[in-house]
C-alpha cells in the first residue's frame, strides 16, 4: 500500500459546475475511520469508478472515467474525529442525471462505507429488479462491488 493519499493532481477532472443542490449530513467518523477517509481513492483499474481526495476538510468525489466532480462532502474535524456536515452535488444535467438529494445523501454514505472503510454497506438503488440492482451496482462501484479495491484506498 503507497504512505501517500490521493492528491487533486493524481487525476484529470473537470471544474464543479455552478448548478448546485445542497444537503445537510450529520454523520460522524472515529479518528481511525477519518485516517482511512483521507486516504482518498486513485483509480487503478477502467472497473474503479472513482477517484477521491481529502482537501481542507472536504471531501471530493470524482467519476473517473469523466472527470465530473460529483460531490463536495463538508467535514467538521475536532480531536476526536469529524462529523459529515453537508455536501454539494453535482446538478448539471450534463454531468449528473440524478436530481434526488436523499438518494445522494444515501449514496455518500454508502461510497464512504464500501470505498474508503471497505466495509459492506447496502446499496442505495434505484432499480426493482435485482438484476437491474446489480448492474446499477456495478456501474456506480464497479470491482468494489466485489470486494476489489484500488492498492492505494
Amino acid at each position: 500500500m503507497p504512505n501517500r493519499a490521493a492528491q487533486p493532481d493524481d487525476w484529470n477532472t473537470e471544474v464543479f459546475p455552478q448548478e448546485v443542490s445542497e444537503v445537510t449530513l450529520n454523520r460522524p467518523f472515529s479518528l481511525d475511520e477519518i485516517a482511512l477517509i483521507k486516504r482518498g481513492v486513485v483509480p487503478k483499474e477502467m472497473e474503479d469508478k472513482w477517484f477521491i481526495y481529502w482537501q481542507d476538510d472536504g471531501l471530493f468525489f470524482y467519476r473517473s472515467w469523466t472527470g465530473f466532480c460529483i460531490y463536495i462532502v463538508c467535514f467538521d474535524v475536532t480531536e476526536d474525529g469529524a462529523e459529515m456536515t453537508s455536501a454539494a452535488i453535482n446538478r448539471d444535467p450534463d454531468q449528473y442525471n440524478c436530481t434526488d438529494d436523499a438518494y445522494d445523501a444515501e449514496m455518500i454514505s454508502y461510497l464512504i462505507e464500501v470505498l474508503l472503510l471497505h466495509r459492506p454497506a447496502t446499496f442505495p438503488a434505484i432499480q426493482d429488479s435485482p438484476g437491474n440492482q446489480a448492474l446499477e451496482q456495478w456501474s456506480l462501484v464497479g470491482r468494489a462491488s466485489v470486494g476489489e479495491f484500488p492498492e492505494n484506498s
